[in-house]
C-alpha cells in the first residue's frame, strides 16, 4: 500500500519508484541496526525481506530502465547511487540513534 500510495503521488514518472526504493533502503538501514542490537529474528524476517523487501523491488527499477521513457541507465545509476549513498548516512545514525538491549 505504500509503495502504490509514492507511485500515486508522482502519477507518470519514476520519481515514485526511487522514492518507494530510498525510503526502503533508509528503514532497512534502520531495522537491520535495531535488529542487531535488540535482536528479533522473526521480526527481522518479516521487517527486511518482507516489508523492505516488497517496497523495494528490483523488478520496478529494471522496467523503468528499459521503459520507454528515454534516461533509463541514468535512473538506474541514480537509483542505485542515492540508495548506497542513504545506507552511508542511515547506518552511522542508527548506531548513534538505537541503544543495544540490556
Amino acid at each position: 500500500m505504500l509503495r502504490w500510495g509514492l507511485s500515486s503521488l508522482f502519477s507518470h514518472s519514476r520519481n515514485g519508484t526511487l522514492a518507494a526504493n530510498v525510503l526502503g533502503v533508509a528503514l532497512a538501514s534502520f531495522f537491520l541496526v535495531t535488529m542487531e542490537r535488540r535482536g528479533n529474528e522473526n521480526l527481522r524476517h518479516f521487517l527486511l525481506p518482507g516489508f523492505c523487501g516488497g517496497l523495494t523491488t528490483f523488478s520496478a527499477v529494471a522496467f523503468q530502465t528499459v521503459g520507454p521513457e528515454r534516461g533509463g541507465v541514468y535512473y538506474l545509476v541514480e537509483s542505485v547511487v542515492f540508495s548506497v549513498l542513504v545506507v552511508l548516512i542511515c547506518i552511522p545514525v542508527a548506531r548513534r540513534a538505537i541503544k543495544a538491549k540490556s
